[in-house]
């Protein structure tokens, strides 16, 4: 190339660049405050299928773009072709994607989900931006390792909403919840392996396994109360056995939930129209269930902090607290989203009056 169009070329890249950075910093901006609610679009397009498509023309154009600037002869005229292509098609569909899907529609764990995702897509762009060289040197006064790093950071993203597309938001639910119930079975083990007492308690740890349980019947209820039998307990410690038989039952519920109310949920992926999303009331429904399924493990943090500090009342408080939470959770969805009452309607009225049996005990 003649040196004044290898000049022409250069500038013309960093006017690119910058305009870029400004469009991503507006962006960003607006992910980080709540999205305008626009009146309905006729004939508007599946958010999902937009995102997906628009994620998958994102990866495609950063491989490119890294392999342009990792590459010699650095070209500057052709990364100026595939930035202006983020900025005219991709990058505006994926905001019009989440302005296309508003949480009361698609529910607030689906939205922010979206939000998420594209903010740190643009965070990660601008990191990108900022590793394209500027000058005939290429790659040189950059870092290639800094290049793909950020390169697959970007690839995972744009991976993640493709799989939201098609997995839809009852398999991003269930993982949802699949996570608190990970993070409330790791406060159980945590409270299993501390004794307070300093006791042996390789007898009870054995009875009160979670192996073998069933929804159908309460074994590690009734193993945990037998191995207490003759034992001399101080209150603290008797208070901790009880605490871990109440998060036993919480944690039954999880799976469930799961199974019985978020994968029989009318699912919403990148082939569902506007006139079959679920009704607005059922959209609530899950977002609540969601959200009390987040303040049993919020919960059982703080009854452990009480429990490590021996604050028997905060402890007692804070189980009540738990409790009602849980029996209010039972009850928004004990009927099936048919309207109609199944298998887990029989099961939670047993699982409540189970759970109201051990506080009162």
């Amino acid at each position: 190339m003649a040196p004044s169009k290898q000049s022409d070329a250069l500038a013309t890249l960093k006017t690119t660049i910058l305009n870029l950075k400004t469009l991503l910093h507006r962006f960003h901006t607006a992910l980080q405050s709540p999205t305008p609610v626009h009146p309905p679009i006729e004939d508007s397009p599946n958010p999902l299928a937009l995102l997906s498509d628009a994620s998958q023309i994102l990866k495609a154009q950063t491989t490119k773009l890294s392999l342009l600037i990792l590459n010699k002869p650095f070209t500057a005229s052709a990364i100026v072709f595939i930035l202006n292509s983020l900025s005219n098609s991709c990058l505006p569909a994926m905001m019009s994607a989440l302005e296309l899907c508003p949480a009361e529609k698609y529910t607030n764990l689906l939205h922010q989900y979206i939000q998420t995702s594209l903010s740190r897509m643009m965070m990660e762009l601008q990191s990108l931006l900022a590793l394209i060289p500027q000058d005939e040197h290429g790659i040189e006064k950059t870092g290639s390792r800094d290049i793909l790093a950020s390169t697959g950071v970007l690839w995972a993203e744009c991976d993640k909403v493709v799989a939201l597309g098609s997995g839809g938001l009852t398999r991003l639910a269930a993982e949802r919840i699949e996570e608190f119930h990970g993070l409330l079975k790791d406060a159980i083990a945590e409270l299993e392996e501390w004794d307070p007492d300093e006791e042996s308690e390789s007898d009870t740890d054995s009875l009160t396994s979670n192996k073998g349980t069933t929804s159908s019947a309460w074994p590690v209820d009734a193993s945990l109360e037998k191995s207490l039998q003759g034992l001399t307990l101080s209150p603290v410690a008797a208070l901790r056995k009880r605490t871990l038989v109440i998060l036993r039952i919480i944690r039954l519920l999880y799976p469930a939930l799961i199974k019985r109310r978020i994968l029989t949920f009318s699912n919403i992926n990148n082939s569902t129209t506007s006139e079959s999303l679920p009704t607005s009331s059922h959209i609530q429904s899950l977002d609540a269930l969601l959200d009390h399924t987040k303040q049993f493990t919020e919960e059982t943090d703080e009854i452990a902090g009480a429990l490590y500090a021996g604050d028997e009342e905060e402890v007692e408080d804070r189980l009540g607290n738990l409790a009602e939470i849980s029996k209010i959770c039972v009850e928004e969805v004990r009927i099936g989203w048919g309207g109609n009452e199944d298998e887990f309607t029989a099961w939670a009225e047993k699982w409540k009056a189970r759970l109201e049996e051990v506080r009162r005990g």
